[in-house]
This record gives C-alpha cells, sequence and structure tokens, in this order.
C-alpha cells in the first residue's frame, strides 16, 4: 500500500488483485477501501482516454462493481474493452498495445496474457454480452500461438511484426502466460470453440516449467539458461494459480508437487516486513543480457503474487 500508484504498468493490477483478495481472508476492510478509494480517483480522472490505459485493473474494477454495484464502474469496464478493442491486431490475432509508441506500435508482450483474457472473458460473463467472451479467448490464444514454442512449451517474451519472435523464455513471463491462461480458462466455457487448443497449450507450459524448476523450487530469470540468476516472481505466480488449475482440472494432477516446491522456496525470501526478495526490476524485451542483469528490488509484481499466494494457499 505504500507503493505509488501514479500511473498503470504491469504489476499494478495484480498488487490490487493482492491487495483484495487478501483483504477478504484477513476480514481487514482497509485493504479493500485502500483499492475502491485508488480505483475512485482513476475514475474521476476519466478512463480509457488515453494508450497509457492498457495496462490497467480492469478485473479488479469488475471486483469492485460486483461488491459496490455502482454502474460506473461498469461502465469503465467497458470503457477499457474498447480500447483493447481499438488496437491493431497483431500475429494470430493478438492485439499491440501501445500503437502509439515508435519502436513498440508492432510489438506483442507475454506480460498482456495476464491483462486481457482473463478481464474480457469475466465481463463477458458479468454483462452476458458474448462478444467480450469471444474478444479475450481469441486475443489470449493469438498471444500464445505467437509466443510459445511449439517443441519445449515455454513462451517468448515478445514479438515484432517485421523481427519476429524476440527476447528470452524469461521467467516472469511464463508465470504472466500461466496466470493468464489458468485464469482465463477458469472463467471460459468449456463449449467454448477455443477451449481445448487454451488447456493444451496450458499443459505443455505447465509441464515446461516443472522441467525448468530449480531444486530449490525457484526458477532462474532465463528459463532455459541456468548460468542467469534464480527469481523469485514466476515461483509465486506458479504457488497462487496452480491449485486452482488442478481444481477446474486444467493441468495434471502431479504438478501439485511443483507447486508445493514454489510456495516453500517463496517463502524463505519474505523478511520480517512481509517484503519479497529476489524480485527483478522491469523488464524490456531485450537481448539475453537485458534479462540476466536486471537489479532486485521491491516491486508490486513481486508483492502481489506474494498476497495472492498467501490468501489462496494460506496454510
Amino acid at each position: 500500500m505504500r507503493w505509488n500508484f501514479r500511473s498503470w504498468g504491469f504489476g499494478e493490477a495484480i498488487a490490487l488483485r493482492g491487495l483484495l483478495e487478501a483483504g477478504a481472508v484477513l476480514d481487514d476492510p482497509a485493504l479493500s477501501a485502500y483499492v475502491l478509494a485508488l480505483m475512485r480517483g482513476w475514475l474521476g480522472r476519466g478512463v480509457a482516454r488515453s494508450n497509457e490505459d492498457h495496462v490497467a485493473p480492469g478485473r479488479e474494477l469488475l471486483s469492485l462493481w460486483q461488491r459496490e454495484g455502482d454502474p460506473a464502474m461498469l461502465d469503465a469496464a467497458r470503457a477499457l474493452a474498447a480500447l483493447n478493442a481499438s488496437f491493431q491486431v497483431g500475429a494470430h490475432g493478438a492485439r499491440c498495445h501501445r500503437p502509439d509508441t515508435p519502436g513498440w506500435r508492432h510489438q506483442i508482450w507475454v506480460d498482456c496474457m495476464d491483462v486481457d483474457g482473463p478481464f474480457l472473458v469475466r465481463l463477458g460473463a458479468a454483462t452476458g454480452e458474448q462478444r467480450y467472451i469471444d474478444q479475450g479467448a481469441a486475443e489470449l490464444l493469438g498471444y500464445v500461438r505467437t509466443l510459445q514454442d511449439e517443441a519445449s512449451g515455454l513462451l517468448r517474451h515478445g514479438h515484432e511484426k517485421y523481427a519476429g519472435v524476440n527476447g528470452a523464455y524469461w521467467a516472469r513471463g511464463n508465470g504472466w502466460a500461466l496466470m493468464g491462461l489458468i485464469e482465463t480458462l477458469e472463467a471460459l466455457p468449456r463449449e467454448h470453440p477455443t477451449f481445448a487448443e487454451l488447456r493444451e497449450r496450458l499443459g505443455a507450459l505447465a509441464d515446461a516449467l516443472a522441467a525448468r524448476q530449480d531444486v530449490g523450487g525457484l526458477f532462474h530469470t532465463v528459463l532455459t539458461d541456468d548460468a542467469t540468476y534464480l527469481e523469485t516472481t514466476l515461483a509465486a505466480m506458479l504457488a497462487a494459480s496452480v491449485a486452482l488449475a488442478i481444481d477446474h482440472q486444467l493441468i495434471d494432477a502431479c504438478h501439485a508437487a511443483m507447486m508445493a516446491r514454489a510456495r516453500a522456496a517463496v517463502l524463505t525470501h519474505v523478511d520480517d516486513a512481509g517484503a519479497l526478495a529476489l524480485v527483478s526490476d522491469a523488464t524490456p524485451v531485450g537481448e539475453h543480457h537485458v534479462y540476466a542483469t536486471r537489479p532486485f528490488g521491491i516491486f508490486p509484481w513481486g508483492q502481489g503474487p506474494l498476497l495472492l499466494m498467501l490468501a489462496r494457499n494460506p496454510s
């Protein structure tokens, strides 16, 4: 709650999601009140007025709308969906989130898998409008078809229209993909035409991660290079979401062991103040050395998954 939420970025939404779920488990209204106040301030300034809202917390907005019943929140969610639909379609149907920014206008990022699909499918379920469900599922399928390596099951960080796939098999990026697939499939009707392929690709990713997990339970920041440092965010994301996938029969139950190892490893890196260590700084798509040299710090994309892990698996 001390993070300066001045603008949205990858990580802020999962931090707010963690606060909401932790508040429910702890029966602490201060946590949800903090998120509600932050969101009302955002609504007051205007939602989806610029492309900077491309990573705004739509799923969390929906959660608050369902609790508060404020029609302005649903209007804001629809505005976010319309902003998303305005973005140009890239490879296989994925969206390029920053068409307004030179150098980024033709890029697709794995991080977006935790942004688009889970929000849009839930918006469709909440409103009864099939178009949102179809939009979210199609975009998620586009990302995974573009970025997933068919041989290994792992996902690249990005794709550029003219350069093709780029970036490493980044651990946190595969965490975003894992959570996005699980939390979309959990809400997606099983009869939807994209469901079978999305579940198959999720299974391939889970199998690939199990093969890459370090003996201590964490993952190297470049999954295919054991010389890069161990990092905690993928482990926390995995520990927060795999139980849901197993419960909904989305992945094999054998992956409970991977989840348990990840959870135990994450807990060894939480200090007395609740800060999760070994969380790498924001990481742009780049060459190998970019991933291998990011500094550590305390960030919402570490604290959010940690809160979700503890709220969903408190024992």
